[in-house]
């Protein structure tokens, strides 16, 4: 396996409407997609880290018919993040769908540059890594380039995690939280382990941060 810099462009730089209505908000600027996800029903879930006022955040989100339902926080130093629920999204179906036919990881975040671009590093076989290209919407374009030195090898997950984060793995999979379409959400895995669906999600992101960073060292 091998390990590439994607970047993913719309022609217009936004990918659902939400994005868009973020793009043409003045205070409001998009940095990344710390993480995204299908649900069972077909909507989705994004994680943004956004700079701008919570309030204009919120309003906008709260005028966006899209907007299913939504979470803005703050991070100290870092700007905002806003865990949404949205309607159906063309391009994180797709990239969800091209990642389990595929059999390709996607490490996080997803970087969002000036003009739009999506840059993520992916980590599979280069020939599918190649074909998953080809297979993208057409309404998206895509460049690779091949992350120097960074082979995929095999690695024992256990001793790479805490205790927490081993807790919270065996509960996200036995649920059924990484099945394709998924089976279960942050709230199904904070109310097993008694704990917040904020917490849940940033114990997630380090460990699959954590596994991937792991799997891309030569």
């Amino acid at each position: 396996m091998q390990e590439f810099d994607v970047v993913l462009r719309a022609e217009d730089g936004t990918y659902n409407p939400i994005d868009q209505a973020i793009v043409e908000h003045p205070t409001l600027e998009r940095h990344a997609a710390q993480h995204f996800d299908l649900m069972a029903d077909g909507t989705c879930v994004l994680l943004y880290h956004i700079t701008g006022d919570a309030a204009d955040l919120e309003a906008l989100l709260d005028d966006e018919p899209s907007a299913l339902s939504y979470d803005v926080f703050r991070i100290e130093g870092d700007g905002l993040r806003a865990h949404v629920h949205l309607a159906r999204d063309t391009v994180i179906a797709a990239l969800i769908h091209l990642m389990a036919e595929y059999d390709l990881i996607i490490d996080p975040p997803i970087e969002i540059d000036d003009d739009g671009g999506l840059h993520m590093s992916v980590a599979g076989n280069v020939d599918n890594i190649r074909e998953a290209a080809m297979d993208r919407p057409e309404s998206i374009e895509v460049s690779l380039e091949e992350a120097e030195g960074r082979n995929v090898g095999r690695v024992d997950v256990n001793s790479l995690l805490t205790d927490r984060q081993q807790e919270v793995l065996s509960v996200a999979v036995e649920k059924g939280y990484y099945e394709i379409p998924r089976q279960a959400t942050n709230e199904d895995i904070a109310a097993e382990l008694d704990c917040s669906t904020s917490t849940v999600g940033e114990h997630l992101r380090k460990i699959e941060s954590r596994i991937v960073s792991e799997l891309g060292t030569p």
